[in-house]
């Protein structure tokens, strides 16, 4: 029986989820509102607007790009993402670790690095 893409979608962002709670010790949610008002699909990840996708087959530009639309001021895009029997990967802006580099948000302007790599970053950037 196949799995329908919103039970996918949801299954992903409890996955992110649990990642972020195992690695940070943050609070993180589900946003259940998103379907009705949009922006992250997870919520308590202060400064980062996060995105969650699974898939068969990967559209990392155009879910990069509803990524952005829906990232709020003073936020950073982030895209998570895993294939079907594959690892999750993240997808961030480069000016996210250079701020030298706030360019453009175009997919060419990205970084993308693993869940251990982001996870670093964020603890880098928290303030005690």
């Amino acid at each position: 029986m196949p799995i329908n893409s919103r039970t996918k979608g949801q299954a992903g962002e409890r996955e992110v989820i649990r990642i972020l709670r195992e690695e940070l010790g943050l609070e993180a949610t589900r946003n259940l509102d998103q379907w009705r008002d949009g922006g992250s699909d997870v919520l308590g990840l202060n400064g980062w607007s996060v995105e969650v996708k699974r898939a068969k087959t990967p559209l990392i530009k155009q879910w990069w790009e509803q990524t952005c639309r829906q990232t709020g001021d003073h936020q950073f895009p982030c895209l998570w993402y895993r294939i079907d029997r594959k690892y999750w990967r993240v997808v961030i802006p480069i000016y996210a670790i250079t701020p030298e580099f706030h360019i453009s948000n175009d997919l060419e302007w990205t970084a993308e690095i693993s869940p251990e790599a982001f996870c670093a970053l964020v603890r880098e950037s928290l303030t005690i």
